[in-house]
């Protein structure tokens, strides 16, 4: 399991994604998988200054939330394969573990993570990745309303922590960086700092016990070259289907999902073609998600200084703020000041 379960509730999604169609799998989620709500998201400048805007928020029990949609998959007709993994040779699928043997489809959906098997197929080159570490720590004193951030090259180089309220005293506690902003220094050293050590995070933390430990990759720039090739189709994180802005997975992977689903089963019923696939995705949510790439890449050149990080903090207000986690460029972006579109071409 790779995720820290924050999902905004539908309405907020819909506000984010106005050209998108969800699926009701991300509308309509059974409470006994919603292990939070929240309504605030705070944002952590270097300095330990905060601002922070409503966002309606659900917290779901990943776990609970994969076997929901394993089950929904499963009583729709799908064959599902626990403990079975796939090996792809020359368009073949080799089965080993608990289901045994060769499986030789007329489509392909890689929906297989970061490191996508199905992608490697496609000729796809090795996509940028953040690395990021995650407890589940109990017995601590957080605001359960507010999803936090905490942004500074010291606790989080190269991206942030965070604090996901599970309840009034457990959270999702993590961490995610990119590989080249590491300078040596070692994942856990840099979350147990987090957590020891920074002026505000360590009141919340202080005397907590981490009880779970989650590690992983998130795509980290936008979708590889190719998503569709012959019979292959690519979803979630294989495709990049993840904003870049705040390394949320869970919608656009959901969206992705269907998107290619439908794809497959109209080429298979009514022989539409596969290569509409891209075309399909940018429409529904591609100029958020190459937006969300693009504001990354502007906010690397103030990443690299915490004094860049304060002043960028100081000058957008909190309603800026929640345009970037809705990938919606402020004008401040644009500035050549602050890297913006031309000169990031320029680099």
């Amino acid at each position: 399991m790779q995720c820290g379960g924050f999902l905004p509730e539908a309405g907020e999604l819909q506000k984010m994604l106005a050209s998108a169609r969800l699926p009701q799998t991300l509308v309509d989620i059974p409470e006994r998988i919603i292990l939070c709500r929240t309504s605030l998201q705070r944002i952590y400048s270097p300095s330990g200054s905060f601002k922070q805007f409503p966002v309606a928020g659900r917290v779901l029990d990943r776990r609970a939330f994969d076997r929901h949609l394993a089950h929904r998959a499963a009583v729709s007709g799908a064959r599902i394969l626990p403990a079975t993994r796939a090996r792809l040779i020359e368009g073949q699928l080799h089965l080993s573990g608990r289901f045994r043997g060769l499986v030789r489809p007329q489509v392909i959906i890689g929906a297989d993570g970061p490191h996508s098997m199905v992608s490697r197929a496609m000729g796809n080159p090795v996509q940028e990745t953040g690395i990021c570490l995650e407890y589940e720590m109990v017995d601590v004193d957080i605001d359960p309303h507010a999803a936090e951030m905490y942004f500074s090259a010291r606790f989080a180089p190269g991206g942030y922590a965070w604090i996901i309220p599970l309840g009034r005293d457990c959270a999702n506690v993590g961490v995610g960086v990119r590989a080249s902003y590491l300078s040596g220094q070692r994942l856990p050293q840099i979350l147990d700092r987090f957590i020891a050590e920074h002026p505000v995070a360590r009141e919340k933390l202080a005397g907590g016990q981490a009880i779970a430990v989650m590690r992983g990759a998130v795509p980290a720039g936008g979708s590889p070259p190719a998503i569709c090739k012959e019979s292959y189709l690519l979803a979630g994180d294989a495709a990049g289907q993840v904003m870049a802005t705040s390394g949320g997975g869970i919608p656009l992977a959901v969206l992705g999902g269907r998107i290619a689903g439908e794809t497959a089963a109209g080429y298979l019923q009514r022989g539409e073609p596969l290569k509409d696939y891209p075309s399909r995705i940018g429409r529904e949510f591609g100029i958020q998600l190459s937006r969300s790439v693009q504001i990354r890449r502007m906010v690397d050149v103030a990443m690299k200084s915490d004094t860049l990080m304060n002043s960028l903090f100081a000058a957008l207000s909190p309603t800026q703020m929640k345009s970037v986690m809705r990938a919606q460029i402020p004008e401040i972006f644009l500035s050549r000041a602050w890297g913006g579109e031309e000169s990031y071409q320029q680099r």
